[in-house]
């Protein structure tokens, strides 16, 4: 698979769990399997293409496996929340890490096809 669809494919996981966080009272365990998908791919498909390219890369992809690490951090709290509000503060937290993510699959994205 070719950088720039492996790299769609990971904005694809995020953006679909970026949906489910949107919802009104997501259910962590409906979280975590979208989750770990995305993570997985993240972690077979992309952080490999820094071994691959250039070093340019290696920055991003460090704060991308930062930021996907405290996300894991975030759904396995938001399971373990029983009080609304705080559940609702993890819930905001995700979508702020989502967009991290996906900004910096746009960062990867322009890194590799202008090296």
């Amino acid at each position: 698979m070719s950088s720039p669809t492996t790299i769609q494919a990971l904005k694809d996981y995020l953006s679909r769990l970026q949906t489910l966080c949107q919802q009104a009272n997501p259910s962590g365990l409906a979280l975590q399997e979208p989750f770990l998908l995305a993570q997985q791919h993240f972690q077979s498909q992309i952080l490999p293409l820094g071994e691959e390219s250039s070093p340019a890369l290696q920055p991003i992809l460090t704060e991308m496996n930062r930021t996907l690490r405290l996300l894991a951090m975030d759904v396995a709290f938001l399971q373990a929340a029983r009080q609304p509000l705080k559940a609702q503060q993890r819930q905001q937290q995700m979508g702020e890490r989502l967009q991290q993510l996906l900004g910096f699959c746009e960062a990867l994205s322009q890194a590799i096809s202008n090296p």
